[in-house]
């Protein structure tokens, strides 16, 4: 039986002989009886219970409960007990996972640091919240690690959330699902809780348009939460402590979509985290579900008219009415004419970018409000076979940061925008897996400029074939997302660069 190594905590049990406790490390006993341990953590320290694990020749199991009651037998087993400092803790999660036929699931991490090696345990939970599996992984300098969750994950058919934590900042990652040949989205995986309200800007329930609800509580005890819609209408939903959640508009109301219901926010849910998905028979996509508001919205895109729509939301979580101004700009940073909206409280503008009347010659805006908003962009083709949304959420941007993922099988496009009114100069870095620079380009950006291109293009002459993301580095705040796109043209998912 082994008491986790570093200090971090003791076993103890009536069940050992002469009543001692073996805070030795390792400590072994052979006999054929059954014990009951408990891990006691060194909270002086800092340190928390966190699951035990029972090892065999042929296998290895996890318990969650404290104190843990095990038979020995005739089998040689390894009984550890582990442990965390959760003040030293950083989690990332992945707050929905799916297997089940047809759906996959593909999950990815990066270590942004340049120089620090970061390791760390992937935790897969089922939907009532028990730890279920584990994965140590250690990340190099900026190093890379993608997962199909089907193969990677021997329980994969029971995981519904992954967490990674570690004793390290510096980790950004991503969610993907897909059914293989119709579609998938994209979704970045979350690194910050929710504390008040969660805001659901768009919802469409209709007879071609479907909206579902992924949450995961975080929280020690249940949750109660009430779902307020725009039309009026609540609904209540209640999740216990660590249970991943699942369920639709339609679900909620008997099985009848409705089209009455547009946006909504979420009350008593802090500790809450989770995503929105929204789709039809043909296309997909989502966003995360987030507390936060943001006096400026950057739409860094504006796609081609002939094959793409683009659509805005923004949402007006105030009782109060506001204004949204609206500043356009071209590719090369000309600033346009603006103009102004009206934004009643609880409501929100949806549509397409067309119906802005925006001045000829619009590559990018920006909407600034006398309300904080909450808000994403979406892209679209014409024939509604794709679909992706962009959502950058910080209405900040930043000098540095990642584009998560290079397409293998169609093509990875990539705009950003420079939101100062100086040139910014930029250095853009081809990474592989292993953290080694495959190809680098340094470039100026004009003021509110932009750029957009196949991700390819950005490193012309180099070859990219060997890198499987990029970093940024920039002396200007920029914004930016990538877009996805398979070769046969049916699946398309958005992701903001990571900061």
């Amino acid at each position: 039986m082994n008491v986790s190594p570093d200090g971090s905590g003791d076993i103890t049990s009536n069940d050992f002989a002469g009543g001692t406790t073996p805070a030795a490390y390792p400590a072994d006993y052979t006999c054929s009886t059954t014990y009951t341990m408990t891990a006691v953590p060194d909270t002086a320290a800092g340190y928390t219970f966190d699951f035990w694990t029972v090892q065999t020749n042929t296998a290895t199991t996890i318990y969650t409960v404290n104190p843990l009651t095990v038979s020995i037998g005739s089998v040689n087993k390894t009984v550890t007990a582990h442990f965390i400092k959760a003040a030293d803790t950083v989690s990332l999660y992945y707050p929905h996972v799916t297997t089940r036929s047809p759906w996959q699931t593909e999950i990815a991490l990066i270590n942004t640091s340049a120089g620090q090696t970061i390791q760390g345990r992937l935790k897969g939970f089922t939907d009532a919240g028990q730890l279920i599996e584990i994965m140590d992984l250690t990340l190099a300098p900026r190093g890379r690690k993608q997962l199909t969750i089907a193969t990677a994950f021997a329980y994969h058919a029971t995981i519904g959330y992954i967490v990674f934590q570690t004793d390290a900042a510096g980790v950004q990652g991503y969610t993907k699902f897909y059914q293989t040949g119709t579609y998938r989205t994209a979704i970045p995986a979350v690194d910050e809780i929710n504390t008040g309200t969660i805001y659901v800007p768009h919802i469409a329930s209709n007879s071609s348009y479907w909206t579902g609800f992924s949450l995961v509580n975080t929280n020690a005890t249940a949750k109660t939460l009430t779902l307020n819609f725009n039309d009026g209408r609540q609904a209540s939903q209640t999740i216990n402590a660590g249970e991943h959640k699942i369920f639709t508009i339609a679900g909620l109301f008997g099985g009848q979509s409705q089209p009455a219901i547009k946006s909504a926010e979420i009350s008593n849910a802090g500790g809450i985290i989770g995503l929105a998905l929204f789709g039809t028979p043909t296309a997909l996509d989502g966003f995360l579900l987030t507390d936060d508001t943001v006096s400026t919205i950057y739409y860094p895109h504006v796609a081609d008219p002939a094959t793409w729509w683009t659509g805005i939301v923004a949402y007006n979580p105030s009782n109060i009415a506001g204004e949204i101004t609206i500043t356009p700009y071209t590719a090369d940073g000309v600033a346009l004419t603006t103009s102004a909206l009206p934004i009643d409280g609880k409501a929100k503008y949806f549509g397409e970018v067309s119906n802005l009347d925006l001045p000829a010659g619009t590559a990018w805006f920006k909407l600034t409000s006398t309300r904080p908003l909450n808000g994403f962009e979406l892209f679209g083709t014409w024939d509604s076979q794709r679909m992706a949304a962009y959502a950058e959420g910080s209405g900040s941007g930043a000098r540095q940061g990642v584009f998560v993922k290079l397409e293998k099988s169609g093509w990875t496009g990539i705009a950003f925008v420079n939101t100062e009114a100086e040139a910014a100069a930029v250095t853009l870095t081809a990474y592989n897996d292993s953290g080694n620079v495959v190809a680098q380009n340094n470039f100026n950006v004009d003021g509110h400029a932009k750029m957009v291109k196949i991700a390819e293009q950005f490193f012309t002459p180099q070859s990219i074939a060997n890198a499987t993301y990029i970093g940024f580095v920039s002396d200007k705040t920029v914004v930016g997302f990538q877009l996805n796109n398979s070769a046969d043209n049916k699946m398309l998912d958005g992701l903001p660069a990571l900061y």
